[in-house]
C-alpha cells in the first residue's frame, strides 16, 4: 500500500502519513488510531503497541509556545531546542476546523533530547 493509498483510505494527509512513518508523529489519539487501523486492516492494539511517548518527554502545548508555533508556521529553519539548544525537526500540518475552514498546526521534535512541540 502506498502513502497515497493509505491517505485516501484513512483521510489523513499524505504529509501526516509520512510523519507517522518517519517517527515525527509518534502518538495517535484513540479516534485516529482506529481510523488508521481500519485503513490498514489491523487491530488498533497493534498500532498502540508501537506508539511511543518517551519517558520524561517535555510536551509543550501551542498555547504556551506561541513564538515557536508562529516561527514554525512561517517556515523558519534551524530553530534551536528550548531544552538543549540542538536543532528541532519541524513540520506544519494542514487541517480543517469543525466549520470546514483551513487551519495549520505546528509540530517539532528535538534531534537530541525528548523535547516535543505539538
Amino acid at each position: 500500500m502506498t502513502v497515497l493509498d493509505l491517505s485516501r483510505q484513512s483521510r489523513f494527509s499524505p504529509q501526516r502519513i509520512e510523519d507517522i512513518e518517519s517517527g515525527i508523529e509518534t502518538w495517535l489519539s484513540d479516534t485516529d488510531r482506529q481510523i488508521l487501523a481500519k485503513a490498514l486492516s489491523v487491530d488498533p492494539a497493534v498500532l498502540k503497541e508501537v506508539e511511543s511517548r518517551p519517558a520524561g518527554a517535555a510536551v509543550v502545548e501551542a498555547s504556551s509556545g506561541r513564538d515557536l508555533e508562529t516561527a514554525i508556521i512561517e517556515g523558519a529553519r534551524n530553530l534551536p531546542c528550548p531544552r538543549c539548544g540542538q536543532p528541532l525537526r519541524c513540520s506544519v500540518q494542514d487541517g480543517y476546523d469543525f466549520d470546514g475552514l483551513p487551519i495549520r498546526f505546528a509540530k517539532a521534535f528535538c534531534t537530541s533530547c525528548p523535547y516535543v512541540f505539538r
